[in-house]
């Protein structure tokens, strides 16, 4: 940057208490720009002739065009530029004002008759970081004062203020300034106001001023009027009997409000939540956040539901050095039921009421617990605890401002654990609330204790895992709902007996695994023990009430690398062919005695299946030891799986631009050991094919097939296509297909179908602020839509702003009416945001986050 020269004489001053002041030929760092209500000149771009008007270079503004090259964005985003504070290259400039020497330059200086020191003509002064730039200074060192005029200009890091006067305490540094402007640069925030103060704390209080972080000439909102204060060092604002205005009309008067000054929270009334819906009306939240200390804070939510009535959220989080605790709860004490036509239309058909708006007149709670304890010790606590007043809480009421929500099932579980090099033992307690109302709860761990060890001696390993569990359920469970919607008679009851028992289950391992760069082979023995003692209330006479079973295993998992080079059109690749096998061969493990042990007439009492069932069959499942999930079965199935991979990779960046694997399980004999006793006799799986393409960096294609081979047909297969590039272009296409033997149709009779399901979805930027917003999920198998969602996205330096419209099943009524008869519910929804200061609505964000993949990381990669 040019130094501004002078050809007048200089003069050296000695101003006693004030410090040394050493006059050299220097002059404003950065080019002045007009004060407020002056027009700005355009600037001459050497020999390129006349540069692009930048008139608001005053406040440090820099177009995009005018960024150094390092701070320009690869690529185009919703701000057009930035505020750039010019270098501070000048002596002791990284000295705090008080541990450096004042000094300033001038074009001239004298003294005043009453003793006052007045520097004149590009007055410069400096104090460590601090800079002042005036056409005029007059320092009175009796009254430790100093008289700025002129084009004022004071500079600290991260803070702009200029004025057309100030006067400036040099004992405190406390200013006064006149027709301000102001600008702190990393957090994007400008304005102006009659009168500013800037304190000796770092404050900045301006009075009839204004406050934004909108582009400068393109200001869509701003706080203005009354007494706005700036505290830049912890990173806050208070703003007294000002007004919102967006595109200059007022909208808000607000006699007190706090808000971040950048991306930190502290305690103030947040922006409301707003909704509408035909079953609850109006929903208006307002938050207030509390920022109770460092550690602790809470989020007060009073809500007010037009057809249900008022309620609260509240959510308190605290942060130690031995835990990280969250607490949220919420309540809406008698419920009106909301305005459900077709829950009405049921009630006058002559279904129960109770049935269907069991909530009506009710008392609606939430409570959530979340703990995790010091994992840097020998010890380690984790607490994730749920629980809603009825199965249809999130269904009709959702949550305001908490981070809670499920559809079939709650969480409840608490766990602590202790820890060594080589052993751990946890203790935990875990339960699951069903938000279904036709299912039977589920069994209880009351406790469980997990004792494991693992030990590993160059390429040997040893695994011990011990568990004890306690399965608990009430004695008897009787639940009530609709069968058939169509017939008012068809409400039904059905209990069940649950048989209750300890479990143990005992599993060692040792494995050797050698690797090298051609192959590896891992084989391994394993010794399993599982056992129960059962309670004897509902046992049946002929099962016993401590049945066990034990077996002897040994697995090998082994694979090779083979590699070439090739090249295609001129591009080098890597071609790779990869065999895998895996064998397991068990002893015998007589599990008979798992099987009915209950004289319930349902299942048996759960056929002690309490944490168990098969894997999902796919190309990974070809190499587990185990075909079930949880310990309930030890599976002796003695197999062979066969898998083959073959990969073309880039060399250059390592990435798979295409990947197909295809393998299957042979059995050396059937099945003896399954979920229900029923020897399986197949002698081979069904053939398991994936493929994985990445052909560029932002484009992820996958597919997955699972063909039965003996009978010619295709059970079940999904493809994908995942792109999200630089740019934030978004798309999404994903296909499901799923053989059944029979499915309902629309009267409720049987026939035979399979489930195919096409999902698309995208987000398309049109300009670095507009963004087209769309998905689209179908159901094949009933010709219907599932979802249609359609939007645009105006996402500006300063705002942004959501519209999206939305077609969906109804499924508020899911416990009653079968998913074919579901009714659409149809919405047009709208988010708000101002950018540094608040927003209205949320729903359009979780909507997005929910139905389109990676729109969530696209909201995190955007700067």
């Amino acid at each position: 940057m040019a130094i501004a020269q002078t050809s007048r004489p200089r003069r050296r001053l000695g101003l006693g208490t004030l410090g040394a002041l050493s006059l050299t030929v220097a002059g404003p760092l950065w080019a002045q720009g007009p004060l407020p209500g002056e027009q700005p000149v355009p600037q001459q771009q050497g020999e390129e002739g006349f540069a692009e008007y930048n008139p608001y270079r005053y406040l440090d503004w820099l177009p995009a065009w005018q960024l150094p090259p390092e701070m320009r964005p690869a690529q185009a985003t919703a701000c057009s530029g930035a505020f750039v504070a010019p270098p501070r290259n000048y002596r002791d400039a990284d000295l705090l004002p008080e541990s450096a020497p004042l000094r300033a330059t001038a074009d001239a200086s004298e003294w005043l008759d009453d003793g006052t020191a007045r520097l004149s003509g590009n007055v410069h002064i400096t104090q460590g970081y601090r800079q002042l730039f005036a056409d005029q200074v007059d320092i009175n060192r009796g009254e430790s004062t100093a008289t700025l005029r002129g084009a004022i200009e004071i500079r600290e890091p991260d803070l702009l203020v200029r004025g057309l006067a100030a006067e400036i305490r040099t004992d405190s540094q406390a200013a006064d300034i006149e027709d301000a402007t102001y600008v702190l640069h990393s957090e994007f925030v400008h304005g102006s106001a009659s009168f500013a103060s800037r304190e000796a704390s770092g404050e900045l209080i301006l009075i009839d001023g204004n406050y934004t972080r909108c582009e400068p000439g393109n200001v869509v909102w701003q706080m203005s009027g009354g007494e706005i204060h700036i505290d830049n060092v912890e990173r806050q604002g208070v703003a007294r009997n000002v007004r919102l205005e967006i595109l200059d009309v007022p909208l808000f008067y607000l006699p007190y409000m706090r808000f971040p000054v950048g991306a930190d929270r502290l305690s103030g009334v947040l922006f409301p939540s707003l909704s509408n819906s035909d079953e609850n009306g109006w929903d208006i939240a307002i938050p207030y956040y509390w920022n109770i200390a460092p550690q602790m804070d809470a989020t007060i939510v009073p809500r007010y539901i037009q057809y249900r009535g008022t309620g609260a959220e509240v959510e308190v989080r605290h942060l130690s050095q031995l835990f990280n605790s969250e607490l949220r709860a919420a309540g809406l004490p008698n419920d009106k039921g909301g305005n459900d036509e077709d829950a009405e239309e049921l009630i006058r058909q002559g279904f129960p009421e109770e049935l269907v708006l069991p909530a009506k007149g009710k008392n609606r709670w939430l409570i959530n617990v979340e703990q995790q304890g010091n994992a840097n010790t020998f010890w380690r606590t984790d607490i994730d605890y749920a629980k809603v007043s009825d199965p249809d809480y999130f269904r009709d009421l959702d949550t305001a401002n908490l981070s809670v929500s499920a559809q079939s099932s709650l969480n409840q579980r608490v766990a602590a654990t202790l820890f060594s090099d080589h052993w751990s033992a946890t203790l935990r307690t875990q339960d699951y609330q069903q938000l279904v109302k036709d299912r039977f709860d589920t069994y209880r761990q009351l406790p469980r204790l997990d004792v494991d060890g693992n030990y590993r001696w160059g390429d040997w390993s040893l695994s011990m895992d011990h568990e004890i569990t306690r399965w608990d359920h009430d004695d008897q469970q009787t639940i009530r709902f609709i069968a058939d919607v169509g017939d008012p008679d068809s409400v039904t009851e059905r209990s069940r007996n649950f048989v209750n028992a300890d479990r143990v289950r005992l599993d060692y391992e040792l494995q050797w695994e050698k690797q090298w760069l051609w192959g590896y082979v891992t084989p391994g023995v394993a010794a399993r023990y599982l056992g129960y003692r059962i309670d004897p209330l509902f046992l049946n006479p002929d099962a016993s009430d401590s049945p066990d079973a034990s077996a002897a295993q040994f697995t090998l998992d082994s694979g090779l690398f083979f590699e070439r080079d090739a090249s295609v059109f001129g591009f080098d690749l890597v071609q790779t062919l990869e065999p895998r096998l895996f064998t397991l061969l068990s002893s015998d493990a007589d599990q008979s005695g798992f099987i009915n042990v209950s004289t319930d007439p349902l299942d048996g009492g759960n056929d002690l299946l309490f944490d168990t069932s098969l894997f999902t069959f796919s190309y990974d499942q070809l190499f587990r030891d185990s075909r079930f999930t949880g310990n309930d079965r030890i599976d002796d199935a003695d197999r062979v799986a066969l898998g083959l991979t073959s990969r073309i990779i880039d060399p250059l960046s390592g990435r798979d631009l295409f990947a197909l694997s295809g393998g299957q399980i042979f059995y050396l004999q059937d099945r003896k050991t399954t979920l229900t006793g029923i020897t399986e006799d197949a002698p081979r799986s069904e053939f398991a094919a994936r493929l994985e393409s990445r052909p560029i960096q932002p484009l992820r294609i996958s597919s997955e097939l699972i063909y039965d081979d003996d009978r010619g047909e295709l059970n079940r297969g999904n493809a994908s296509l995942r792109y999200l590039d630089s740019d934030f272009r978004l798309f999404n296409l994903s296909y499901r297909y799923l053989r059944r033997s029979e499915v309902g149709d629309l009267d409720g009779e049987l026939v035979r179908g399979s489930i195919e399901q096409l999902d698309a979805s995208m987000v398309l930027p049109v300009s670095p602020t507009t963004a087209l917003l769309a998905r689209a999920n179908y159901d094949m198998t009933f010709n219907r839509e599932l979802e249609y969602m359609a939007g645009v996205e105006y996402d500006s330096c300063c705002y942004m702003v959501r519209l999206a419209w939305r077609r969906t099943l109804d499924n508020d009524l899911a416990d009653v009416v079968s998913p074919e008869e579901l009714e659409f519910d149809e919405g047009i929804y709208i988010e708000f945001q101002l950018k540094g200061l608040a927003s209205l609505g949320t729903s359009v964000t979780s909507m997005l986050n929910q139905g389109i993949p990676n729109f969530e990381q696209r909201e995190q990669l955007k700067p």
